[in-house]
C-alpha cells in the first residue's frame, strides 16, 4: 500500500536520481507487514518525487548473503544507498540486529539501478570490540579528487570516514576511518544515518545526522566542512566531535516532530537522505504519523539555503511548488496574515512540537503571544524579516499544501540568529491593523 505521502512503510529512504531510465530511486529498509515475504532492500521509483510506485526489493532472489548473515544473524536489510561508477550501480546495504554491534555493511551491484543487485563482498563488519558499530552506509565522492568514500556508524562510535577502492566499490584502507561526529553517553551516544552532500556554489560539504531514537524523538542535525573528512562545525562553530557541551547544543537542528494543530502531525522525522535536481534542492527522510506511530512514511520536502549557506527545510510535503517573485503590489496579498508557527528549540524536546499564532499586520507590525515587533520584505530573496527583543528571523515564503486542510497556502522556513529554526504556515490572509 502506497500513500499520498510518497510511500507508506519507507524506512531510512536513500534518494537517488538516474538520468538513463528517469526516474527518481529510493533505496529504504526492510520494514512494514509481510516483511519476510520481501527481504533485500526496497525500491521505489517516481517521476515527479510525488508520486512513488514499490518496485520490489534490490537483493537478488531476496536473499540476505551467507557470509554476511553468519556475521551478523541478520534477516533483513537496514538502510541501502546507492551511487553509480561508470555502467555499474553499487548499493551499499546494512546487517544487524538491534542492540548488536555484530553489524556488517556489504556491497551488491547490478547493471541497472532496478536491479536485481548481486553481493560483492562486506566493505566492513563489527564486533563489540570495534570502537563504532558497521551500519547507515552512505557512499559519496569528493568533489577535489574524485575519490571515494563511505560515511557510516551510529550508536557507540558515532559516525565515521572510510576511504572507498574506486575500481571494486570495497575499502580501501584497514581500519575503522576518520571520526567526523560522535555523541556523548548522556544522550545514550545516539547518533546514526549520517548522509554528506557537497554544494558548490557554497563550497562546503554539509553532513546531516539523525539524532535520538527512531521510534519518537528523532531529529536531523547538520553541520559543514570545506573537507570531506572534516571537521565538520555546528552553526556555532561548534566540531560535531565535541563532547564538552550538553548533548543537544551540537548541530543546527532542521527537522522536529510537530502537528499545526489540526489533522495529524508527523513525529521522528530522520535519516534523511539529499538530492540536488536542476538546481533545486529537497531533503527525504521518513517520518511516524502522530495518531499512530507505527506506521512511517517517506516525507520529501524542498530544502533551500540562507544567505550565508545553511539548509532550511520547508514545512509543507513537496507537491510541485516552486520559489516564486513576489511583485511589489502582492506583497501585503501574499505575507500579511495570520500564520501557525513553529520554534524549533534546541535543547528542549517534545515528542511533536505544536504552534502559537503570529500576525503579519499590513502596517508591517508582527504579532506573537505577549510580544510586539515589525517585519519587512525583501524581493529580490523572497525573503521575510521580522525583529522583536533583539531576535532577527529570516525567512523564505514560498507555495505550499496545507495537508491538514487540504489546500494551497503560502508557507515560511527560517531561522533567527541564535541559530534556531522556525516553520510558520498561513491560516488567514489580509489582515490589517
Amino acid at each position: 500500500m502506497e500513500s499520498k505521502e510518497g510511500g507508506l512503510f519507507s524506512h531510512d529512504p536513500a534518494i537517488f536520481y538516474d538520468k538513463e531510465q528517469g526516474y527518481f530511486y529510493t533505496y529504504s529498509t526492510d520494514a512494514g507487514p509481510n516483511i519476510k515475504k520481501r527481504v533485500g532492500g526496497q525500491i521505489r521509483r517516481s517521476k515527479d518525487l510525488i508520486h512513488f510506485e514499490y518496485l520490489g526489493t534490490a537483493l537478488k532472489d531476496g536473499k540476505m548473503p551467507e557470509e554476511v548473515v553468519h556475521h551478523t544473524k541478520a534477516a533483513t536489510v537496514w538502510a541501502p544507498d546507492i551511487i553509480k561508477y561508470e555502467k555499474e550501480y553499487r548499493l551499499y546495504y546494512s546487517a544487524s540486529t538491534f542492540g548488536s554491534q555484530y553489524s556488517a555493511i556489504g556491497l551488491a551491484v547490478s547493471s541497472s539501478p532496478e536491479g536485481p543487485f548481486e553481493h560483492r563482498g562486506i566493505v566492513i563488519e563489527t564486533t563489540p570490540e570495534s570502537p563504532v558499530n558497521a551500519i547507515d552506509a552512505n557512499p559519496v565522492i569528493e568533489e577535489e579528487t574524485g575519490d571515494h568514500y563511505m560515511v557510516y556508524g551510529s550508536f557507540w562510535g558515532g559516525i565515521r570516514i572510510l576511504k572507498l577502492d574506486k575500481e571494486t566499490g570495497l575499502a580501501a584502507e584497514e581500519g575503522y576511518g576518520v571520526s567526523i561526529a560522535r555523541r556523548s553517553k548522556l544522550a545514550n551516544t545516539a547518533i546514526e544515518g549520517a548522509y554528506v552532500k557537497y554544494h558548490k556554489e557554497t563550497g562546503y560539504y554539509y553532513l546531516f545526522v539523525s539524532y535520538d531514537s527512531l521510534a519518537n524523538l528523532y531529529n536531523v542535525r547538520v553541520a559543514r566542512s570545506k573537507c570531506i573528512k572534516g571537521p565538520y562545525l555546528d552553526y556555532h562553530g561548534v566540531a560535531m566531535t565535541d563532547l564538552s557541551l550538553p548533548p543537544n547544543h551540537v548541530g543546527l537542528k532542521i527537522t522536529t516532530g510537530y502537528s499545526f494543530s489540526s489533522g495529524t502531525g508527523f513525529l521522528a522525522l530522520g535519516h534523511n537522505s539529499v538530492l540536488n535536481y536542476k538546481d533545486e534542492w529537497f531533503l527525504i527522510c521518513h517520518a511516524r504519523y502522530e495518531k499512530d506511530p507505527r506506521l512511517h512514511c517517506l516525507n520529501v520536502r524542498k530544502m533551500l539555503f540562507t544567505e550565508d549557506g545553511w539548509p532550511l527545510v520547508s514545512p509543507s510535503l513537496y507537491s510541485g511548488e516552486k520559489v516564486e517573485e513576489i511583485k511589489e503590489t502582492k506583497i501585503k496579498e501574499v505575507v500579511c496574515g495570520e500564520y501557525l508557527r513553529i520554534d524549533f528549540m534546541q535543547d528542549v524536546y517534545k515528542l511533536c512540537e505544536t504552534p502559537v499564532p503570529m500576525l503579519l499586520y499590513s502596517d508591517g507590525t508582527v504579532k506573537l503571544p505577549g510580544i510586539r515587533g515589525h517585519w519587512e520584505f525583501d524581493g529580490m530573496y523572497s525573503q521575510v524579516k521580522i525583529i522583536y527583543n533583539g531576535v532577527r528571523e529570516i525567512y523564505y515564503i514560498l507555495p505550499g499544501f496545507d495537508r491538514e486542510n487540504n489546500r494551497t497556502t503560502y508557507v515560511m522556513t527560517g531561522m533567527n540568529n541564535n541559530g534556531n529554526c522556525i516553520w510558520c504556515k498561513k491560516v488567514e490572509s489580509g489582515l490589517t491593523e
